[in-house]
């Protein structure tokens, strides 16, 4: 049996087998060895897909894929971004094939794209009329369908 030392600790060995530590806490600061290959503090890396934006030619900024700013509720859309899609498209194919969410899926809500599938499938048919109903307020230019979910606006 063993019995604690003379500063009231258990007898542990005196190599730790994880390497010395320069304090009590762990997480205090990050050591310049890092082992899942991240650089160290004040050091990049140019081959991280991740990170901050880096600076393009043209003197902007290339944002990554769904970074904010693409959002509805973020700031405007570049110049440079492809346009939206087409109003009268979207509201008739809400108005036809709403209940099969077309016009979602052209949005780029695919979640309530599925939802609507789901709805019409499970009322037999009847819950198609929120399709139509929501491919007349396209057409009204209803206030949250005026931008699909990329933060484009819908073309006239």
């Amino acid at each position: 049996m063993s019995s604690p030392s003379d500063n009231g600790s258990w007898n542990q060995p005196s190599d730790d087998p994880y390497g010395p530590s320069s304090s009590s806490d762990p997480y205090s600061s990050p050591s310049a060895f890092d082992p899942y290959g991240q650089p160290a503090q004040g050091q990049s890396s140019a081959s991280e897909p991740w990170g901050p934006p880096q600076q393009a030619a043209g003197g902007g900024y290339q944002q990554p894929y769904g970074a904010p700013g693409a959002a509805p509720g973020g700031a405007p859309v570049p110049a440079g971004a492809p346009a939206g899609q087409s109003r009268l498209v979207v509201g008739l194919l809400g108005i036809f094939l709403g209940g099969w969410g077309v016009h979602r899926f052209l949005m780029g809500y695919t979640t309530i794209g599925i939802i609507q599938i789901a709805v019409t499938l499970v009322t037999c048919g009847i819950g198609s009329i929120w399709g139509l109903i929501e491919g007349i307020m396209v057409l009204a230019k209803a206030g949250s369908f005026t931008h699909d979910a990329h933060g484009r606006p819908l073309t006239d």
